[in-house]
């Protein structure tokens, strides 16, 4: 045939093995990467490769105090205070007493926005704007130790504002009840107490040892409550006269004695004081801060408790 414009080239053969095994390292995966330094590596029956990374020991450092838990925190709250009372004379005085009130016809005790009558005005100085505690002679407080009387204790009932007045008659209405407020209540003058701020620092424990300071008793708690915890308020037989100031906490501990046998004292049924020639060590009870002080007392809030707290039980200050 004639030549129609065509060129033919010789290719060379290749063998179809080779072919093959090209496309087959073409397509191998890539080596697996070296294990990091302290892998550990084991086969189990299968072929499985257990690989165990390496471990290391890290030390957490204590979380570091805030500021906010660093500063002093208050003791208690107000109703701790403005709703106790204190401790007075047995026979105090005061400049007015509630003998009626507005509602007369249909209440017996009265309550925050009652309007009260008082026995007094002009002829004792009151004027339009005093603020008043109205408080209430309760029981002698008896010293569960040495059972002489130590005073009477006065109960806040509220507060109130005197209103109006007239030369010998007054009105005053109940700003704040902690209770029912009975005819008969007193006025006394009204002072703001201060909640104080302390640091607290950890209750004692079975085996620490006495700090060696002022030592004395819880000798009352209202309302007749004989089993105490945390949070309750109470007075101790220690005040300024004794170097307690608010602020400050007492440890409260008893020694335990098996032969101890309570006696009823001043309403309450208290331990007998432990014998002089019998020592044995303290079991303690708990923590009580001290809210505010009298010259021989203290209004204390019980902080912590491990056991029952009672009447008759030994403080010491921290």
């Amino acid at each position: 045939m004639g030549n129609m414009g065509f060129s033919v080239r010789r290719i060379a053969a290749v063998p179809v093995g080779l072919l093959l095994a090209g496309v087959l390292v073409a397509q191998a995966p890539p080596p697996p990467p070296e294990p990091a330094p302290g892998t550990r590596q084991r086969e189990i029956p299968g072929g499985t490769i257990v690989v165990t990374p390496p471990t290391r020991t890290v030390t957490s450092e204590p979380a570091a105090v805030t500021t906010a838990e660093a500063a002093p925190q208050p003791l208690g709250y107000e109703s701790d205070l403005y709703c106790f009372g204190y401790l007075g004379p047995a026979h105090e005085s005061f400049p007015a007493q509630v003998v009626s009130a507005e509602s007369l016809a249909e209440q017996i005790d009265y309550f925050t926005g009652d309007l009260l009558y008082v026995d007094a005005g002009h002829n004792r100085g009151l004027k339009v704007g005093d603020e008043f505690w109205l408080v209430t002679p309760e029981q002698t407080v008896v010293h569960p130790t040495t059972g002489r009387d130590f005073g009477r204790f006065y109960q806040y009932r509220g507060r109130g504002v005197l209103e109006s007045l007239q030369g010998r008659s007054a009105s005053v209405r109940i700003t704040s009840s902690c209770t029912d407020v009975p005819l008969g209540s007193y006025l006394k003058p009204f002072e703001p107490i201060p909640i104080p701020l302390a640091r607290k620092t950890p209750p004692a424990v079975a085996g620490d040892p006495p700090s060696g300071k002022v030592r004395g008793s819880i000798i009352y708690t209202r309302d007749g409550v004989v089993a105490l915890g945390a949070d309750h308020t109470i007075l101790v037989d220690l005040g300024a006269a004794h170097g307690v100031e608010p602020g400050d906490f007492l440890t409260i501990y008893r020694y335990a004695l098996p032969t101890s046998e309570a006696r009823p004292v001043g309403g309450y049924w208290v331990n007998a004081p432990t014998p002089q020639d019998v020592e044995v060590p303290r079991t303690y009870l708990g923590e009580v801060g001290i809210l505010a002080v009298g010259d021989r007392w203290a209004i204390g809030r019980v902080s912590d408790s491990y056991r029952l707290i009672k009447v008759g039980d030994e403080v010491e200050l921290k």
